[in-house]
């Protein structure tokens, strides 16, 4: 290869193709400046007779064909084992002094043999604020075989820590990212040097695509770990980045002086090629052109091809560009070169100003966790890990409410949306998807026959009680449990105001629900024969179902559900089960299932989709085909994506023993709460629930709350979401468990001292009123 000083009609048409996608300010985070004077003659023979190569050069380069103003550059010096290192280190920090830009910055080029304190000393002096290292100083001949800490021992990272600096790594090794070794030493220098941060160079040297795609998985959690794009020339590398890690941790790199030869390097199975022109044979014809361009114009157009395929925001490509860079110097730049990120605080003021209550879902609302500090707002969740805009990773474990039973973004499910997306998700047609998996739920439920789907659990269960007043022919509903806020269930609240007060919905005033709907919904209590009689009596002649829950916190006790069941059918109502939250989790495919209980009609939602908007009405022939002359109907209920999703999660349910899994984590998680209690006496633990739901709560009378509040700040500090429930999900290992009791334990120490010292109400501070509910169980 050679360095190109001129472009090709073909550069210049390829060029065109990056002025709608290059933003106007750029940070290269991979640049290499150079000057011959610093080498052996002919050490680096791709920069032929070139004179110095600097900040100017480097810019001047890429302006060529890039449409960006100003490009800030992050410099170091080219590795070879015949460089002068200390010039070369002299002059990058002059030039980068000199000609860089106001943000640009230095790395100093170190080896395992410079002296400790030399290389502390320059970067305690912010000459350099990190490190660059390369494996041709390994000590070994085969240096493309070499460890990390062979050429980037500890004594780096160590002051990397104190400094908070850079390390810009190139790793090696056949299988790059995919190296258990590698992965070995990554993972224990990132977790061992924690204010230390990493960018892999070349996507984790992804030159062949599949080490990215199989390797990054392994570094997801590393916080303090990016990657730059720097020479890749295949989109399924970006792709992969994107995908795993997030558009946060990508970041552009030219690898300039390389950007300006001609060539592109591709994956060949487990290997990868670099092709450029003097690899072709000079006798050989093609029948096509064979004319390269640059490596920096093919990097750009493959990681635009990745962004429009991963479908990136015009915000998501200005941080690749830029932002992401800014953040990850943002110690060593200056403090007015980033805005600073709203936190989630701030953006929950700012959503109730324009979104009605601020949010669609009582139950996300800020106030209902802690409105001083919550975090609100996720730019990315995958597995049981959400980071928040401010980039901050923690461990949900609140479940997204119940929603999730597999873990956010699930792969599985995610590829069934996109193929969905892909071919299309809705039009005048019907997507035989529907047929699929209404077999499949009639399969799994053996005395049902028909299916009808709808978008959430609320409305599918609106859906539920107007087919059973249809069957009917009547209007009373007795009710246990908590089923959406649709008109049918809040009647319950209208009359005196207090039917539900000390039960589900206290102090929620009806208002919009007509008035005409008195006496229509009558709650019961669960596991209480005589207040389900009561209300069926109370219904009446009118009386058309009993819909409940099979379990929630508690399991049936003396048959009850098996015995509301009897009743309900001896009175000529429709037995309907509300599955939307035990659906998959308190038994497959329901909780009616793990009792042996048929109910009428079976609905379900969240867990059975994972994430995806889907709702499914599961019943006998007789009593479905009853309110097929009512109008039930709704364009999006024929969407295309929620049926894809469900099949997705049913499949992989059952092929991966969900279910059992999660209550077997659940059941252990549960008798470590309570151990947990025991040692804790002071703050009063009560520990419930079922075993795929664990709870734990404060029975501390008035001050409950308070300390609640005080133990999710404590444990958000820890990096864990956590409220009174613990929903798991199957992404919640052994390994994650164990973290979050060891932080509960920890948070659980500091909450007593605060409730010894009499100081709970100063220390939590005022709490802002929310309205919540408690669920009739």
């Amino acid at each position: 290869m050679q360095y190109a000083d001129l472009l090709s009609p073909s550069d210049q048409e390829l060029a065109k193709k990056l002025n709608d996608f290059v933003p106007e300010e750029i940070y290269d985070i991979h640049t290499h400046p150079y000057h011959s004077d610093h080498f052996a003659p002919g050490a680096w023979k791709l920069m032929g007779g070139k004179g110095p190569t600097g900040c100017a050069e480097h810019r001047a380069a890429l302006q060529r064909y890039m449409p960006a103003k100003t490009i800030h550059g992050l410099y170091f010096g080219m590795p070879h084992k015949t460089a002068d290192r200390p010039a070369i280190n002299t002059w990058v920090a002059d030039q980068v002094k000199e000609h860089g830009t106001p943000l640009s910055r230095g790395l100093m080029l170190v080896t395992p043999s410079d002296d400790r304190e030399a290389v502390a000393s320059a970067l305690r002096s912010g000459l350099f604020f990190g490190i660059k290292v390369y494996h041709c100083y390994s000590g070994r001949e085969d240096t493309m075989n070499a460890t990390v800490e062979e050429y980037a021992p500890d004594w780096m990272w160590e002051i990397l820590h104190e400094v908070s600096g850079i390390m810009l790594l190139h790793i090696v090794r056949d299988d790059a990212m995919e190296d258990v070794t590698n992965q070995q030493s990554i993972r224990r220098l990132c977790q061992t040097y924690l204010q230390a941060r990493l960018i892999l160079a070349h996507i984790g040297r992804s030159f062949n695509y599949r080490n990215a795609r199989n390797g990054f998985h392994n570094i997801v959690d590393l916080d303090n770990v990016v990657v730059d794009t720097s020479a890749i020339c295949e989109s399924e590398a970006f792709a992969a980045a994107f995908k795993i890690l997030g558009p946060r941790r990508v970041l552009w790199g030219s690898d300039f002086a390389v950007s300006e030869m001609r060539g592109r390097c591709v994956s060949t199975g487990k290997s990868f090629f670099w092709l450029y022109p003097e690899v072709i044979h000079p006798d050989y014809v093609a029948p096509t052109s064979t004319d390269f361009t640059l490596i920096g114009i093919e990097s750009l157009l493959c990681l635009q091809e990745a962004c429009e395929d991963a479908g990136l925001t015009s915000g998501d490509i200005d941080d690749v560009f830029q932002g992401n860079a800014l953040r990850t110097l943002a110690l060593h730049l200056p403090k007015e070169t980033t805005a600073p990120t709203p936190t989630g605080p701030e953006l929950w003021s700012r959503a109730q100003s324009v979104i009605s209550c601020g949010t669609g879902l009582l139950s996300k609302r800020a106030e209902s966790f802690d409105a001083k500090g919550w975090p609100s707002y996720f730019s990315r969740a995958s597995g049981c890990d959400v980071w928040d805009l401010n980039n901050n990773r923690y461990v949900d474990f609140a479940g997204g409410c119940g929603a999730i039973l597999l873990g956010y973004a699930d792969p599985d499910v995610n590829a069934a949306v996109r193929r969905r997306v892909s071919v299309g998700t809705y039009s005048t047609l019907l997507n035989p998807q529907e047929i699929e998996l209404a077999e499949q739920l009639i399969d799994l439920h053996p005395w049902a026959n028909k299916v009808r789907y709808a978008r959430g659990g609320g409305d599918a269960m609106t859906v539920a009680v107007r087919i059973a007043r249809a069957a009917t022919g009547k209007s009373g509903i007795a009710f246990c449990g908590y089923h959406g806020w649709h008109d049918w269930y809040l009647a319950a609240n209208l009359g005196g105001g207090d039917a539900l007060d000390g039960h589900l919905l206290p102090g929620l005033e009806p208002q919009g629900v007509p008035r005409e709907l008195k006496g229509t919904s009558v709650p019961f209590h669960y596991n209480n024969l005589e207040s389900l009689d009561a209300a069926i009596a109370q219904l009446g002649d009118n009386f058309a179902a009993i819909v409940m829950e099979p379990m929630r916190s508690q399991l049936p006790q003396d048959d009850f559900v098996a015995k509301a069941a009897e009743r309900c059918r001896a009175a000529g109502g429709v037995f309907v089960v509300d599955e939307v939250t035990s659906g998959l989790r308190y038994g497959f495919p329901g909780g009616m299932s793990a009792l042996g209980i048929d109910p009428d009609i079976a609905v379900y939602a969240k867990a059975m989709s994972n994430g995806i908007p889907f709702g499914a009405i599961i019943g006998r022939d007789a009593i479905m085909q009853a309110a097929d002359s009512s109008f039930i109907s709704s364009s999006y209920w024929t969407d295309g994506i929620g049926p894809a999703a469900a099949l997705a999660v049913l499949e992989k349910t059952q092929d991966l023993s969900v279910y059992e899994t999660v209550v077997e984590r659940g059941t252990r998680l549960q008798a470590s709460l309570r151990e947990l209690a025991t040692r804790h006496p002071t703050c009063q633990l009560a520990i419930g629930g079922m075993p795929a739901t664990p709870s734990m709560s404060f029975d501390l009378g008035d001050q409950s709350r308070l300390a609640q509040t005080l133990y999710m700040r404590k444990m958000q500090a820890r990096g864990f979401l956590v409220t009174g429930y613990h929903y798991l999900m199957l992404a919640h290992d052994d390994a994650k468990i164990a973290s979050l009791l060891s932080a509960a334990d920890e948070s659980m120490s500091e909450v007593a001292k605060v409730i010894d010292a009499g100081t709970l109400a100063e220390t939590t501070g005022p709490l802002v009123q929310h309205i919540g509910f408690a669920r009739l169980t």
